[in-house]
């Protein structure tokens, strides 16, 4: 199963730049897109979440580090969506074609730390910089 944060509850919707803060989650098996609310309190809370959900994917633009370690912990394999302004079916089209980088610890921190992610990275310019 995916999991993506997301702004608002529509199968129809953009990204959260939030994780462990994000109001909903949109939870894709098998075509199916489920919208849930998030009630936790944390980041590491989430991904304890996503894994009692059996969540093995997650799909995000920002996650600090506790919340990474934790998805790590739970085989949830973490992947970069690199635009902060994307709509859910076009996530799961990059997503499809291989275009999403998967985070490892080296990539974890390069974009998160080495940038120290700011809300308004240029993703482009990360991008072409680490070539993914």
């Amino acid at each position: 199963m995916i999991a993506i944060p997301i702004k608002i509850k529509k199968e129809t919707c953009f990204l959260s730049t939030l994780f462990g803060k994000a109001k909903y989650f949109a939870l894709i098996n098998n075509n199916t897109v489920e919208i849930v609310k998030n009630e936790q309190t944390s980041g590491k809370a989430v991904a304890d979440w996503l894994k009692s959900k059996n969540v093995n994917i997650l799909i995000t633009s920002n996650i600090k580090e506790k919340p990474f370690e934790s998805l790590l912990k739970h085989n949830i394999k973490t992947y970069f969506a690199r635009d902060e302004k994307i709509d859910i079916n076009k996530i799961l089209l990059q997503y499809a074609d291989g275009e999403l980088p998967i985070l490892d610890h080296d990539l974890f921190q390069i974009i998160f730390k080495k940038h120290s992610f700011k809300k308004n990275i240029n993703s482009d310019k990360i991008a072409g910089e680490f070539h993914f």
